[in-house]
């Protein structure tokens, strides 16, 4: 019997099973508050239990290789938000971490999983055409973008969990979730985005209500030149403990010290000065 708690005869777990059967990287894509971190897990204990090894590249992690304590005296957080600086140098290293990945694990069993937040241009570059030779992996059937989209009342008890987990979490990872105001600032960020794609005028009191077809719709549009399937969301899955305690056994997908400073060294040659303050402007522009 699976140890996963979404049931096979859902459409979300003959999705999350066809996923692990079909490709080497499932990349879980979407917004804060749209349990992406859930199915995350629920993948590992999928492909664990189809005798895949697993790898996750999660942006939370990933993160903090670059937060070093020079990095965050130029370039600190603010607010709990990630400085831009920081988000595009993370994005610089990620394309080679998983064309780097693809090629050493090119003769067994193993999948990545990817946690892709994308909005503010966090991983934003997995999405997004390019003319390196990760573009071959990233474009092919090899790699699935995966996007859960939640229902109006699913995403407000989504929400309502991590209000709680926040203020007592389960993990120490919780403890680091985007919090309520961050969640809203991003949802309004891809809510103008939309807008300014239809010729739409932005509208505070429209723009705040939460639409499951608007947000489809702006991923639909973000990730058209990858492999990518939308699943709506109607259900609460009760894991009964974190969603980001490890049901599986992981490798985790991190850059090297070497890497992170050959980052940085890009984004000063491409970002000279201050400007990297500006490094992820227009990251929905593709």
């Amino acid at each position: 019997m699976s140890r996963s708690i979404i049931p096979a005869n859902t459409d979300l777990g003959q999705s999350l099973r066809k996923a692990v059967g079909a490709h080497r990287a499932i990349l879980v894509a979407g917004l804060p508050s749209s349990g992406k971190s859930l199915l995350v897990q629920q993948l590992a204990i999928l492909a664990e239990e189809a005798g895949r090894d697993v790898h996750t590249l999660q942006w939370d992690k990933a993160r903090q290789a670059f937060e070093t304590p020079d990095a965050l005296d130029r370039f600190p957080e603010i607010d709990k938000i990630t400085h831009p600086a920081i988000r595009k140098a993370v994005g610089l290293w990620v394309r080679g971490a998983v064309l780097r990945w693809s090629r050493a694990e090119h003769r067994g069993d193993a999948v990545l999983i990817v946690e892709l937040p994308v909005v503010a241009g966090r991983f934003v570059e997995l999405l997004q055409p390019g003319q390196d030779p990760a573009e071959r992996f990233l474009g092919s059937p090899e790699a699935l973008f995966l996007v859960p989209v939640p229902s109006v009342e699913l995403r407000a008890r989504i929400e309502a969990i991590r209000a709680a987990t926040i203020a007592n979490p389960r993990h120490a990872q919780e403890a680091r979730d985007a919090p309520p105001h961050i969640v809203e600032a991003d949802w309004l960020a891809a809510r103008r985005i939309f807008n300014h794609w239809n010729g739409i005028a932005d509208d505070d009191a429209r723009d705040r209500r939460y639409d499951p077809e608007v947000y489809r719709a702006v991923f639909e549009r973000l990730g058209r030149f990858r492999q990518m399937r939308i699943v709506s969301v109607e259900t609460t899955f009760t894991t009964g403990a974190s969603a980001y305690e490890r049901a599986a056994p992981v490798v985790d997908l991190v850059a090297t010290p070497q890497e992170v400073a050959e980052a940085y060294a890009r984004l000063e040659d491409l970002f000279p000065g201050n400007a990297a303050d500006w490094a992820t402007d227009g990251w929905s522009e593709y």
